[in-house]
């Protein structure tokens, strides 16, 4: 039976006494002589030992992962010991599998290793020493391999600067590319309005890929002047220009093997974007004032909050560029468009500002929320997430209330949904909302906002019309051909209906 095969040993008292805390080592092998000699041999370095007689038994205990390394005799009742190793294999068990095998029986071994055995050991043992010595070398590749998981895990929550929250079905689908590109190195551009957390998706692909142990490093291309962008990116070589006094390594240089998160890549100047193209189209790239060619090995991210077709349209932007960062897209949605993450996201919220900030508030009320829920959120998560923490920190109770609840960059409440007014008022609030998001030195937000309001316009009209688009672009004072160009260039979808 496997349970009757499986065999414990009690740590020894004396000698080389194993401490509560000592690695946990599985020998599996159906001779009680080789059981027993092994495991005198590591009690006395120091392991809690435990033994199992067949591959039932032995795969059984591999599934508990709580073995820092296993001893499995190839030749055993049952399966035998190289299905044990495939069965740990396709499981994920951790635990490093070192092999027993006869010499005349070395095929055997080399197919273990292909299997994921860490190590072989031959029979008879001649030297037991030499047995510690490997038992000790899986072991801390064991503690290795955990340390590096604990660090991923670390990083994961502190690094990346915060978790992406959110169930939702447009969400779901973000999370099923994050997987799908962790593995890979292609170039991803994000898109989504300000706030959505775009910079927060190129870390979480970062900080979950093989090049988590290699720089994350963000370019804001907005917050940068034009004449110094170029710098920034590529660096620059001692008198380079006026002020150069000193060579200094750019983004990509610093970026290494890790990312490059090129933030609001709209914005860069199109003198620019070729020497971009270049770069990552040929992998390589150049400092201002040298004619030395550098390699880049960095993976290139890029993000931005406007229409990048509408800019190559309107030859703002290089289509071969757009082309070439766009190989992978990410669309995050707008907050108003995944309401129902919106609970979870506050309750995110108010444990970080309890965590962080020391506040007393553990919930919001029943009205608090509904109030929350039928907010615009111009800002989206960036706004939803400076909202709470506010109303966290300033609440009296221990529960945020409508009344602790402000919008707006001033804390004004004139902002909340529920206000009235003229059109002309509300588009005046909503603008003032979208603005006081921005930066001084964000640039085409007249186009970005004019575009707001363009989108849902047409939209309207279309539905109004029931997706006439002749009596749709005659109520808006186009002609057909223009609708049609701004329908393709928003990319709106028209549905069709009986006449109104």
């Amino acid at each position: 039976m496997a349970n009757q095969a499986l065999l414990k040993s009690e740590a020894p008292d004396e000698g080389g006494a194993a401490t509560q805390n000592a690695p946990a080592v599985l020998i599996a092998d159906d001779d009680p002589a080789i059981r027993l000699i092994l495991r005198h041999r590591l009690e006395a370095a120091g392991y809690h030992v435990s033994e199992a007689a067949d591959s039932n038994a032995a795969l059984a205990a591999l599934r508990t992962n709580r073995f820092d390394a296993a001893l499995i005799d190839i030749i055993m009742p049952g399966a035998g010991g190289l299905e044990v190793l495939t069965s740990a294999q396709s499981e994920g068990i951790k635990t490093v599998i070192i092999v027993i095998t006869a010499a005349s029986t070395m095929s055997n071994a080399v197919e273990a290793i292909k299997r994921g055995a860490h190590d072989y050991l031959t029979k008879p043992f001649h030297n037991l020493d030499l047995v510690a010595a490997a038992v000790e070398r899986a072991v801390e590749l064991s503690a290795q391999a955990a340390e590096i998981n604990r660090l991923k895990t670390e990083v994961g929550h502190h690094l990346v600067g915060g978790e992406i929250v959110g169930r939702s079905a447009s969400m779901q689908e973000v999370y099923k590319l994050i997987g799908r590109l962790v593995n890979n190195d292609a170039n991803v551009l994000i898109c989504g309005e300000s706030g959505t957390g775009k910079e927060l998706v190129a870390r979480a692909i970062h900080f979950k890929s093989e090049r988590w142990r290699a720089p994350f490093v963000a370019v804001n291309c907005s917050a940068i002047p034009h004449g110094l962008l170029e710098s920034e990116l590529f660096g620059h070589e001692r008198g380079a220009f006026t002020g150069a006094t000193e060579r200094r390594a750019g983004k990509f240089e610093l970026a290494g093997r890790g990312t490059l998160f090129l933030d609001e890549v709209s914005d860069m100047p199109l003198e620019l974007q070729p020497k971009l193209l270049r770069a990552i189209q040929e992998r390589e790239f150049s400092a201002v004032g040298s004619s030395e060619v550098r390699r880049l090995q960095a993976r290139i991210i890029a993000a931005s909050n406007q229409d990048l077709e509408a800019a190559v349209a309107a030859r703002r932007f290089r289509e071969d560029l757009y082309f070439r960062l766009r190989v992978i897209p990410i669309f995050l949605p707008p907050l108003r468009e995944r309401r129902e993450d919106i609970p979870e996201l506050v309750d995110y919220f108010i444990a970080r500002a309890a965590r962080d900030m020391g506040a007393k508030v553990a919930a919001a009320s029943r009205e608090a929320m509904e109030l929350l829920m039928s907010y615009s959120w111009p800002g989206n998560v960036r706004e939803l997430e400076n909202c709470v923490l506010r109303a966290a920190l300033l609440a009296p109770g221990n529960m945020i209330r409508t009344e602790d609840i402000s919008f707006g960059k001033t804390g004004s409440r004139s902002n909340q949904p529920e206000s009235g007014g003229s059109l002309d008022e509300l588009l005046t609030r909503s603008i003032r909302d979208y603005l006081d998001e921005q930066s001084d030195d964000a640039a085409g937000v007249y186009e970005a906002m004019a575009a707001r309001v363009e989108r849902p316009l047409i939209e309207l009209a279309l539905e109004r019309f029931r997706g006439n688009q002749v009596r749709a672009a005659r109520f808006l004072g186009f002609n057909r051909n223009t609708l049609r160009k701004k329908i393709n260039d928003l990319r709106i979808v028209v549905r069709k209906g009986p006449a109104a």
